[in-house]
Protein backbone atom coordinates (compact mmCIF):
# COMPACT_ATOMS: atom_id res chain seq x y z
CA UNK A 1 0.00 0.00 0.00
CA UNK A 2 1.25 3.59 -0.79
CA UNK A 3 2.65 5.31 2.10
CA UNK A 4 0.05 8.16 0.76
CA UNK A 5 -3.15 5.80 0.77
CA UNK A 6 -2.52 4.72 3.94
CA UNK A 7 -2.46 7.87 5.29
CA UNK A 8 -5.90 8.60 3.51
CA UNK A 9 -6.94 5.59 5.45
CA UNK A 10 -6.15 6.45 8.95
CA UNK A 11 -7.06 10.00 8.80
CA UNK A 12 -10.42 8.70 7.64
CA UNK A 13 -10.59 5.32 10.43
CA UNK A 14 -9.57 8.09 13.18
CA UNK A 15 -12.07 10.78 12.34
CA UNK A 16 -15.50 8.47 11.72
CA UNK A 17 -14.12 6.72 14.76
CA UNK A 18 -14.18 9.89 17.08
CA UNK A 19 -16.96 10.64 15.46
CA UNK A 20 -19.21 7.63 16.21
CA UNK A 21 -16.83 6.83 19.25
CA UNK A 22 -20.26 7.39 22.29
CA UNK A 23 -22.69 5.66 20.47
CA UNK A 24 -20.26 2.87 19.81
CA UNK A 25 -19.55 3.09 23.56
CA UNK A 26 -23.27 2.78 23.76
CA UNK A 27 -23.85 -0.06 21.98
CA UNK A 28 -20.95 -2.07 23.34
CA UNK A 29 -21.79 -1.86 27.00
CA UNK A 30 -25.74 -1.84 26.64
CA UNK A 31 -24.71 -4.89 23.94
CA UNK A 32 -22.55 -6.58 26.85
CA UNK A 33 -25.13 -6.33 29.50
CA UNK A 34 -28.02 -7.86 27.19
CA UNK A 35 -25.90 -11.30 26.14
CA UNK A 36 -26.71 -12.56 29.42
CA UNK A 37 -30.09 -10.47 30.22
CA UNK A 38 -32.24 -13.26 31.76
CA UNK A 39 -29.56 -14.36 34.18
CA UNK A 40 -28.87 -11.09 35.18
CA UNK A 41 -32.38 -10.17 36.01
CA UNK A 42 -32.68 -13.43 37.70
CA UNK A 43 -30.32 -11.71 40.04
CA UNK A 44 -31.63 -8.20 40.44
CA UNK A 45 -35.36 -9.27 40.27
CA UNK A 46 -34.87 -12.59 42.28
CA UNK A 47 -38.46 -12.53 42.46
CA UNK A 48 -38.70 -13.98 38.96
CA UNK A 49 -37.08 -16.93 39.99
CA UNK A 50 -40.57 -19.24 41.14
CA UNK A 51 -41.04 -22.72 42.20
CA UNK A 52 -42.28 -24.95 39.06
CA UNK A 53 -45.71 -26.95 39.85
CA UNK A 54 -48.87 -27.63 37.78
CA UNK A 55 -49.59 -24.57 35.43
CA UNK A 56 -52.43 -22.32 35.43
CA UNK A 57 -54.99 -21.98 32.72
CA UNK A 58 -53.13 -19.27 30.42
CA UNK A 59 -56.76 -17.65 30.37
CA UNK A 60 -56.77 -16.39 34.29
CA UNK A 61 -52.75 -15.56 34.05
CA UNK A 62 -54.03 -13.09 31.11
CA UNK A 63 -57.34 -11.89 33.09
CA UNK A 64 -54.84 -11.59 36.31
CA UNK A 65 -52.31 -9.42 34.20
CA UNK A 66 -54.89 -7.14 32.54
CA UNK A 67 -56.72 -7.13 36.55
CA UNK A 68 -53.37 -5.90 37.67
CA UNK A 69 -53.00 -3.06 35.60
CA UNK A 70 -56.34 -2.13 33.85
CA UNK A 71 -54.39 1.08 32.65
CA UNK A 72 -52.46 -0.65 30.21
CA UNK A 73 -53.64 -3.03 27.20
CA UNK A 74 -52.20 -5.84 26.90
CA UNK A 75 -49.87 -6.95 23.66
CA UNK A 76 -47.86 -10.66 24.61
CA UNK A 77 -47.18 -12.97 27.03
CA UNK A 78 -44.09 -14.45 27.06
CA UNK A 79 -43.02 -17.82 29.01
CA UNK A 80 -39.76 -18.25 29.49
CA UNK A 81 -37.95 -21.83 28.09
CA UNK A 82 -36.84 -22.20 31.78
CA UNK A 83 -39.70 -23.67 34.09
CA UNK A 84 -38.24 -21.59 37.06
CA UNK A 85 -38.68 -18.04 35.53
CA UNK A 86 -42.20 -16.05 35.62
CA UNK A 87 -44.06 -15.34 32.92
CA UNK A 88 -43.87 -11.43 31.49
CA UNK A 89 -46.36 -9.81 29.93
CA UNK A 90 -45.78 -6.70 27.55
CA UNK A 91 -48.22 -4.17 28.03
CA UNK A 92 -48.46 -0.44 26.62
CA UNK A 93 -50.62 2.29 28.51
CA UNK A 94 -52.33 5.14 26.65
CA UNK A 95 -49.44 7.43 26.01
CA UNK A 96 -47.27 5.31 24.26
CA UNK A 97 -45.03 4.17 27.19
CA UNK A 98 -44.12 0.59 27.83
CA UNK A 99 -45.36 -1.27 30.37
CA UNK A 100 -44.45 -5.32 31.89
CA UNK A 101 -45.72 -7.69 34.14
CA UNK A 102 -43.85 -10.52 35.57
CA UNK A 103 -46.82 -13.30 36.97
CA UNK A 104 -46.23 -17.19 38.32
CA UNK A 105 -47.63 -19.34 35.87
CA UNK A 106 -48.13 -21.74 38.26
CA UNK A 107 -49.51 -20.05 41.36
CA UNK A 108 -50.79 -16.40 39.52
CA UNK A 109 -49.45 -14.62 41.75
CA UNK A 110 -48.19 -10.70 40.22
CA UNK A 111 -44.39 -10.56 41.30
CA UNK A 112 -43.19 -7.45 39.75
CA UNK A 113 -44.69 -4.61 37.62
CA UNK A 114 -44.09 -1.17 35.88
CA UNK A 115 -42.05 0.74 33.32
CA UNK A 116 -38.86 1.37 32.78
CA UNK A 117 -38.34 1.94 36.26
CA UNK A 118 -38.96 -1.49 37.48
CA UNK A 119 -37.02 -2.93 34.37
CA UNK A 120 -33.62 -1.69 33.62
CA UNK A 121 -33.01 -4.45 30.84
CA UNK A 122 -35.92 -3.60 28.95
CA UNK A 123 -34.79 -0.22 29.02
CA UNK A 124 -31.09 -1.10 27.94
CA UNK A 125 -32.49 -3.34 25.36
CA UNK A 126 -34.73 0.10 23.77
CA UNK A 127 -31.27 1.85 24.36
CA UNK A 128 -29.77 -0.68 22.30
CA UNK A 129 -32.20 -1.07 19.59
CA UNK A 130 -33.44 2.77 19.10
CA UNK A 131 -31.67 4.75 21.33
CA UNK A 132 -34.55 5.61 23.21
CA UNK A 133 -35.53 7.90 20.10
CA UNK A 134 -37.85 5.47 17.93
CA UNK A 135 -37.17 5.41 14.17
CA UNK A 136 -35.17 8.49 13.92
CA UNK A 137 -33.10 6.29 16.90
CA UNK A 138 -33.30 3.55 14.16
CA UNK A 139 -31.70 5.28 11.34
CA UNK A 140 -28.71 6.84 13.65
CA UNK A 141 -28.23 3.01 14.91
CA UNK A 142 -27.98 1.82 11.13
CA UNK A 143 -25.44 4.59 10.17
CA UNK A 144 -23.81 3.71 13.59
CA UNK A 145 -24.02 0.15 12.10
CA UNK A 146 -22.33 0.86 9.17
CA UNK A 147 -19.83 3.46 9.99
CA UNK A 148 -18.46 0.06 12.22
CA UNK A 149 -18.26 -2.31 9.53
CA UNK A 150 -16.17 0.42 8.24
CA UNK A 151 -14.08 1.07 11.04
CA UNK A 152 -13.43 -2.75 11.29
CA UNK A 153 -12.77 -3.40 7.49
CA UNK A 154 -10.22 -0.19 6.62
CA UNK A 155 -8.58 -0.81 10.14
CA UNK A 156 -7.89 -4.34 9.13
CA UNK A 157 -6.51 -3.04 5.50
CA UNK A 158 -4.58 -0.19 7.91
CA UNK A 159 -2.80 -3.17 10.40
CA UNK A 160 -1.96 -5.47 7.81
CA UNK A 161 1.86 -6.55 7.91
CA UNK A 162 1.91 -9.31 5.13
CA UNK A 163 2.02 -13.02 5.39
CA UNK A 164 5.33 -13.26 6.67
CA UNK A 165 4.80 -10.82 9.38
CA UNK A 166 1.38 -11.77 10.38
CA UNK A 167 2.46 -13.06 13.72
CA UNK A 168 3.72 -9.43 14.89
CA UNK A 169 0.86 -8.04 13.70
CA UNK A 170 -0.80 -9.86 17.17
CA UNK A 171 1.90 -9.05 19.20
CA UNK A 172 1.24 -6.02 22.10
CA UNK A 173 4.00 -4.31 23.03
CA UNK A 174 4.64 -3.46 26.47
CA UNK A 175 7.06 -1.30 28.70
CA UNK A 176 7.75 1.65 26.10
CA UNK A 177 5.31 3.98 27.35
CA UNK A 178 1.23 4.11 27.51
CA UNK A 179 0.78 5.10 23.83
CA UNK A 180 2.58 2.46 22.62
CA UNK A 181 0.88 -0.45 24.22
CA UNK A 182 -2.69 1.21 23.63
CA UNK A 183 -1.75 1.84 20.03
CA UNK A 184 -0.81 -1.91 19.31
CA UNK A 185 -3.36 -3.38 21.61
CA UNK A 186 -5.92 -1.53 19.45
CA UNK A 187 -4.88 -2.72 16.10
CA UNK A 188 -3.89 -6.00 17.58
CA UNK A 189 -7.56 -7.06 18.97
CA UNK A 190 -9.31 -5.34 16.51
CA UNK A 191 -7.63 -7.42 13.61
CA UNK A 192 -8.84 -10.79 16.14
CA UNK A 193 -12.38 -9.46 16.65
CA UNK A 194 -12.94 -8.00 13.95
CA UNK A 195 -15.59 -10.38 12.31
CA UNK A 196 -17.26 -10.44 15.20
CA UNK A 197 -18.26 -6.68 15.07
CA UNK A 198 -18.92 -6.91 11.44
CA UNK A 199 -21.66 -9.47 12.21
CA UNK A 200 -23.00 -7.51 15.05
CA UNK A 201 -23.14 -4.46 12.63
CA UNK A 202 -24.48 -5.86 9.83
CA UNK A 203 -27.15 -8.23 11.27
CA UNK A 204 -28.05 -5.50 13.66
CA UNK A 205 -29.08 -3.19 10.57
CA UNK A 206 -30.92 -6.01 8.49
CA UNK A 207 -32.65 -6.32 12.12
CA UNK A 208 -33.60 -2.58 12.12
CA UNK A 209 -34.96 -2.76 8.60
CA UNK A 210 -36.78 -5.93 8.49
CA UNK A 211 -40.19 -4.87 7.58
CA UNK A 212 -38.57 -2.02 5.04
CA UNK A 213 -36.46 -4.61 3.22
CA UNK A 214 -39.38 -7.51 2.68
CA UNK A 215 -40.61 -6.21 0.02
CA UNK A 216 -37.74 -6.52 -2.00
CA UNK A 217 -36.64 -9.86 -1.10
CA UNK A 218 -38.08 -13.36 -2.12
CA UNK A 219 -39.77 -14.07 1.17
CA UNK A 220 -42.84 -14.48 2.86
CA UNK A 221 -44.13 -11.91 5.65
CA UNK A 222 -45.73 -12.77 9.01
CA UNK A 223 -49.17 -13.09 8.36
CA UNK A 224 -51.30 -10.25 9.65
CA UNK A 225 -55.73 -10.62 10.09
CA UNK A 226 -58.17 -8.08 10.73
CA UNK A 227 -61.11 -9.55 12.90
CA UNK A 228 -63.94 -6.59 12.93
CA UNK A 229 -65.57 -5.96 16.58
CA UNK A 230 -68.34 -8.36 18.34
CA UNK A 231 -70.28 -8.51 20.70
CA UNK A 232 -69.53 -12.33 21.11
CA UNK A 233 -67.73 -13.02 24.05
CA UNK A 234 -63.94 -14.28 23.06
CA UNK A 235 -63.23 -18.00 23.47
CA UNK A 236 -60.50 -18.69 26.43
CA UNK A 237 -57.12 -18.50 25.36
CA UNK A 238 -56.95 -22.48 26.63
CA UNK A 239 -59.80 -23.46 23.85
CA UNK A 240 -58.07 -21.58 21.24
CA UNK A 241 -54.67 -23.33 22.58
CA UNK A 242 -56.39 -26.67 22.58
CA UNK A 243 -57.69 -26.79 19.09
CA UNK A 244 -54.16 -25.55 18.25
CA UNK A 245 -52.14 -28.67 19.77
CA UNK A 246 -54.96 -31.10 18.40
CA UNK A 247 -53.73 -29.68 14.93
CA UNK A 248 -50.34 -29.48 15.27
CA UNK A 249 -48.95 -31.74 18.31
CA UNK A 250 -48.30 -30.55 21.75
CA UNK A 251 -45.59 -28.50 21.44
CA UNK A 252 -44.16 -26.03 23.95
CA UNK A 253 -45.57 -22.74 24.07
CA UNK A 254 -43.78 -20.12 24.17
CA UNK A 255 -46.17 -16.71 23.89
CA UNK A 256 -49.27 -15.73 23.13
CA UNK A 257 -49.87 -12.19 21.18
CA UNK A 258 -52.46 -10.45 21.01
CA UNK A 259 -54.22 -7.86 18.20
CA UNK A 260 -56.97 -6.14 17.36
CA UNK A 261 -59.05 -3.10 19.39
CA UNK A 262 -60.03 -5.62 21.87
CA UNK A 263 -57.67 -8.52 21.41
CA UNK A 264 -59.38 -10.28 19.10
CA UNK A 265 -56.66 -11.85 17.00
CA UNK A 266 -54.92 -14.42 19.07
CA UNK A 267 -51.33 -15.64 18.14
CA UNK A 268 -49.98 -18.93 19.61
CA UNK A 269 -46.14 -19.20 19.24
CA UNK A 270 -44.69 -22.91 19.74
CA UNK A 271 -41.33 -24.18 20.48
CA UNK A 272 -40.56 -25.81 16.81
CA UNK A 273 -38.48 -28.15 17.99
CA UNK A 274 -37.77 -29.51 14.59
CA UNK A 275 -35.73 -26.53 13.60
CA UNK A 276 -32.05 -26.31 14.42
CA UNK A 277 -32.72 -22.59 15.27
CA UNK A 278 -32.86 -22.31 19.43
CA UNK A 279 -35.59 -19.61 18.86
CA UNK A 280 -37.52 -21.13 16.14
CA UNK A 281 -41.29 -20.53 16.53
CA UNK A 282 -44.37 -21.93 14.77
CA UNK A 283 -47.09 -19.92 14.93
CA UNK A 284 -50.52 -20.13 14.81
CA UNK A 285 -52.98 -17.04 14.44
CA UNK A 286 -56.84 -17.28 15.48
CA UNK A 287 -60.22 -15.49 15.67
CA UNK A 288 -61.17 -15.10 19.37
CA UNK A 289 -64.94 -14.61 18.68
CA UNK A 290 -65.15 -18.22 16.56
CA UNK A 291 -62.14 -19.76 17.48
CA UNK A 292 -61.17 -21.03 14.04
CA UNK A 293 -57.94 -20.56 12.74
CA UNK A 294 -57.01 -18.10 10.39
CA UNK A 295 -53.52 -18.50 9.32
CA UNK A 296 -50.09 -20.07 10.40
CA UNK A 297 -46.25 -19.23 10.19
CA UNK A 298 -44.13 -22.46 9.97
CA UNK A 299 -40.71 -22.39 9.60
CA UNK A 300 -40.22 -25.57 7.79
CA UNK A 301 -42.42 -24.35 5.36
CA UNK A 302 -41.17 -20.74 4.33
CA UNK A 303 -38.22 -20.20 1.62
CA UNK A 304 -34.45 -19.98 2.65
CA UNK A 305 -34.92 -16.49 2.51
CA UNK A 306 -37.09 -16.61 5.56
CA UNK A 307 -34.70 -18.84 7.09
CA UNK A 308 -31.90 -17.35 6.85
CA UNK A 309 -33.78 -13.81 8.29
CA UNK A 310 -34.62 -15.76 11.23
CA UNK A 311 -31.59 -16.41 12.13
CA UNK A 312 -30.13 -13.08 11.82
CA UNK A 313 -31.63 -12.76 15.30
CA UNK A 314 -30.20 -15.61 17.13
CA UNK A 315 -26.55 -15.10 15.49
CA UNK A 316 -26.91 -11.18 17.00
CA UNK A 317 -27.59 -12.38 20.12
CA UNK A 318 -25.19 -15.00 19.56
CA UNK A 319 -27.01 -17.85 20.54
CA UNK A 320 -26.79 -19.88 17.48
CA UNK A 321 -23.47 -20.93 19.31
CA UNK A 322 -25.10 -21.63 22.08
CA UNK A 323 -23.02 -20.45 25.49
CA UNK A 324 -19.56 -20.23 23.04
CA UNK A 325 -21.43 -17.85 20.77
CA UNK A 326 -22.87 -15.66 23.42
CA UNK A 327 -19.41 -15.42 25.54
CA UNK A 328 -17.77 -14.26 21.76
CA UNK A 329 -20.65 -11.86 21.14
CA UNK A 330 -19.78 -10.54 24.83
CA UNK A 331 -16.07 -10.45 23.90
CA UNK A 332 -17.04 -8.49 20.96
CA UNK A 333 -19.41 -6.01 23.34
CA UNK A 334 -16.12 -5.40 25.54
CA UNK A 335 -13.84 -4.79 22.49
CA UNK A 336 -15.91 -2.16 21.34
CA UNK A 337 -15.82 -0.46 24.45
CA UNK A 338 -12.28 -0.40 24.07
CA UNK A 339 -12.08 0.65 20.93
CA UNK A 340 -14.26 3.65 21.37
CA UNK A 341 -11.94 4.75 24.99
CA UNK A 342 -8.62 3.84 23.13
CA UNK A 343 -9.22 5.33 20.37
CA UNK A 344 -10.61 8.51 22.20
CA UNK A 345 -7.09 8.30 24.20
CA UNK A 346 -4.88 7.99 20.89
CA UNK A 347 -6.75 11.09 19.88
CA UNK A 348 -6.21 12.99 22.42
CA UNK A 349 -2.26 11.69 23.36
CA UNK A 350 -1.73 12.52 19.52
CA UNK A 351 -2.80 16.08 20.11
CA UNK A 352 -0.86 16.97 23.23
CA UNK A 353 2.44 15.70 21.60
CA UNK A 354 2.02 17.81 18.54
CA UNK A 355 1.08 20.53 21.07
CA UNK A 356 4.29 20.31 23.02
CA UNK A 357 6.37 20.03 19.57
CA UNK A 358 4.85 23.13 18.77
CA UNK A 359 5.31 24.70 21.66
CA UNK A 360 9.39 23.58 21.94
CA UNK A 361 9.73 24.66 18.32
CA UNK A 362 8.46 27.81 19.72
CA UNK A 363 11.43 28.14 22.28
CA UNK A 364 13.83 27.10 19.96
CA UNK A 365 12.87 29.76 17.41
CA UNK A 366 12.77 32.27 20.16
CA UNK A 367 16.13 31.33 21.32
CA UNK A 368 17.93 31.32 18.12
CA UNK A 369 16.04 35.03 17.92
Amino acid sequence: MKPSTRTTLLTLHRWVGLAFAALLLVQGLSGVLLVFREEIENVIHPALVVTPGEAMPVQTLVDTVREAAPQAVLQRIKFAEDPARAATAFMRLENGAPWMVAVDPYGGMIVRQGGYEAWPAEWLFHLHDTLLAGKTGEIIVTIEGVALVFLVVFGVIIWWPGRRRLKSGFRILTGQGADRTVRTAHRAIGAAIGIVLVMSGVTGALLIHRAALQPYLPVVPRPKFDVALSEMPMRPVDTLLADARSRHGPLPLREVRFSGAAGQVVALYFQDESSRRPNATRQYFYNAYEGVELGRYEPAALPPMNTAYDWLFTIHTGKAGGLAGRLLVLAGGLSLVFFAGSGVWLWLSARRQRAGRGKAGNRLARNAA
